[in-house]
C-alpha cells in the first residue's frame, strides 16, 4: 500500500477534513501500482495510525464515501477500467503497464499529493506536458472521429514562434490573420493554445465549431482555467465566428467542483474520467508509441512512490 499523502490528509474529528480527491487517488493509486487487493479495513487502519482519524466508524464513513465516488467515475471508462470496486474491497484486474494512459494521469495527479516524491525527478516538466498533450489527443480522436485534432503547443523540443502558430491555424481554418505583434509578445510561445479541434465541412468555410482547447498537467492547472485567452486570439486571429474555449486536465474532480470549473472555462473541461471513457469507445485506444513512451517516462517514478511502513 502507498504511504499517506502528505498534503490533503488533515486530521478529522468533528468533520471530515480530508481532500476527497486525494483521498481517492491514493486508494486507487495504492490498488493499481502495487498490484494488490485492498480492502475498507486496511485503509481505514492507516487512517488512525497516523492520526488522521481518532474514531473507527468515522474513519470508515470515508472511506465509504471515497468508495462509491471511486467506483462511479471508474464505471465511466467501459471494459479499460485496470481497478475492480467489490463491496469491501478492492482488486487490480490489470497491471498497470497495460492501463498505462489510466496510470499515467494519477501519477500526474500525484505530483500535487506527494510533492517530495515529485521534485525527485526535477523541474523540467516538457517531457510531461508533451506527453500529456499527445495523450489528449488521442482521446479526443476517439471520442470525435470525424474532427481534426491539431496539436500547436510549444515544447523546447518543438519550439515555433507564435506568428508560425497563428498562420498555421488561420490557414486550417480559412480564417484571416490579425495583428499578432500588438496583442501578443516574444514570452507568449503558443499563448496558451496547445489543441485544436474542429469539424470541417466537404466546402471548406468558416463558420464551423471551433475549440481552443488548453492541455495544464501540473498542480497549477486552476491558475490555467482561463486559457487560452478568446479575447487574444479574437485578435490575432479575426474568426468570422466566435471559437469555444476546451481545458483538459489529468485530475478528477467531485461533481460541484466540475460545475464550478467548467464555468470558468466557459467552454469543454476534460477532466481525468471524461479523457479516460475513451475507453468505453475502444478498449485499447493508446496509440502503441505512446504508450510505450508513457511506460518509460512511468516507470522510474512508480518504482520510487513511498510505502506505507
Amino acid at each position: 500500500m502507498l504511504a499517506l499523502p502528505s498534503v490533503g490528509m488533515r486530521k478529522s474529528k468533528d468533520k471530515h477534513n480530508v481532500d476527497l480527491e486525494s483521498l481517492c487517488d491514493w486508494i486507487e493509486g495504492s490498488v493499481l501500482f502495487d498490484s494488490e487487493v485492498l480492502s475498507k479495513s486496511d485503509f481505514v487502519d492507516v487512517l488512525l495510525e497516523n492520526e488522521i482519524y481518532e474514531d473507527q466508524d468515522f474513519a470508515y464513513e470515508i472511506i465509504d464515501n471515497a468508495w462509491r465516488e471511486i467506483r462511479r467515475r471508474l464505471n465511466w471508462c467501459g471494459a479499460s477500467n485496470p481497478v475492480d470496486v467489490l463491496d469491501r474491497r478492492m482488486r487490480p484486474t490489470q497491471d498497470w503497464r497495460d492501463s498505462s494512459g489510466h496510470s499515467f494521469c494519477i501519477a500526474l495527479a500525484y505530483a500535487k499529493w506527494y510533492p517530495n516524491w515529485a521534485r525527485a525527478f526535477g523541474s523540467d516538466f516538457n517531457a510531461q506536458g508533451d506527453l500529456f498533450e499527445a495523450f489528449t489527443k488521442e482521446a479526443l480522436h476517439i471520442h470525435f472521429p470525424d474532427w481534426e485534432i491539431h496539436r500547436t503547443g510549444w515544447t523546447r523540443t518543438h519550439a515555433s514562434r507564435l506568428s508560425n502558430v497563428v498562420e498555421e491555424v488561420a490557414n486550417r481554418l480559412g480564417e484571416t490573420i490579425g495583428d499578432v505583434d500588438l496583442w501578443t509578445d516574444s514570452t507568449a510561445h503558443e499563448a496558451g493554445l496547445d489543441i485544436v479541434c474542429y469539424r470541417p465541412f466537404e466546402d471548406n468555410r468558416v463558420g464551423v465549431p471551433v475549440f481552443l482547447l488548453q492541455c495544464a498537467s501540473g498542480g497549477n492547472w486552476e491558475s490555467k482555467l482561463k486559457t487560452p485567452d478568446l479575447d487574444i486570439w479574437t485578435k490575432i486571429i479575426l474568426f468570422a465566428a466566435a471559437p469555444k474555449k476546451a481545458f483538459a486536465m489529468p485530475f478528477s474532480l467531485s461533481d460541484t467542483d466540475f460545475i464550478r470549473k467548467c464555468n470558468l472555462v466557459n467552454g469543454m473541461l476534460l477532466d481525468r474520467y471524461r479523457l479516460l471513457s475513451a475507453g468505453r469507445i475502444k478498449t485499447d485506444w493508446l496509440s502503441a508509441e505512446l504508450r510505450d513512451n508513457i511506460i518509460a517516462w512511468l516507470e522510474p517514478r512508480i518504482k520510487l512512490l513511498p510505502h506505507a511502513v
